[in-house]
């Protein structure tokens, strides 16, 4: 799915949400508490507004998903708690990446681009950047080595930007993005001494 090409009525839809579906009734079992949620108003602040929009999209999947979200600046990271996690994270974590996008959409539309909001559920995004991280060491301590440029495999736009703000400061390499498409990839080079001296 190409998340740039498809609107959020498209995601919304692939997500099996119809544009004018009202909120799915909610049978509990007896002695459940039922889930609050309360109406969006225009003078909500952007926490509660994003909680909100999170707890009505996920309430239409299960209603056993809950969220928790904390603000650090303008970014909202949001947890998405019980449930099934592998099914908001999806194959590769390509429906956890449609439902950010959406997410984002959302606060855009109701707060400008002021706002990002970064999703995660089961750890597999806090896993994923740990990974970025031993592979970015890795190549940095290979082009240490052989003075050699190493290509690292291709990787969605948000995995290369990390590998680059990583390596941004790095004395001794430096990072650039080649190929097209799903083929995009980032390759670790040596910097060059008047590089390293700037």
């Amino acid at each position: 799915m190409d998340d740039r090409k498809k609107g959020l009525d498209d995601l919304l839809s692939d997500l099996g949400i119809g544009e004018d579906e009202t909120a799915p009734e909610v049978v509990l079992k007896e002695g459940e508490a039922a889930p609050i949620v309360t109406p969006a108003t225009q003078e909500q602040d952007p926490k509660s507004a994003l909680e909100h929009f999170m707890v009505g999209l996920l309430l239409r999947l299960d209603p056993a998903y809950s969220v928790e979200i904390v603000q650090q600046e303008n970014v909202f990271r949001v947890e998405i708690l019980g449930g099934d996690a592998g099914r908001v994270i999806g194959r590769e974590g390509k429906t956890l990446q449609s439902l950010e996008f959406i997410a984002n959409v959302a606060m855009a539309k109701q707060f400008g681009s002021a706002w990002r909001v970064v999703l995660d559920a089961g750890g597999y995004r806090r896993r994923n950047e740990e990974r970025l991280r031993r592979m970015a060491a890795e190549a940095v301590q290979r082009v240490e080595a052989s003075g050699q440029p190493v290509e690292l495999p291709p990787m969605r736009p948000s995995e290369r930007r990390l590998i680059h703000v990583m390596l941004k400061q790095h004395p001794r390499v430096t990072t650039t993005s080649v190929g097209e498409g799903e083929a995009r990839h980032v390759v670790v080079l040596p910097r060059q001494a008047n590089e390293a001296e700037a």
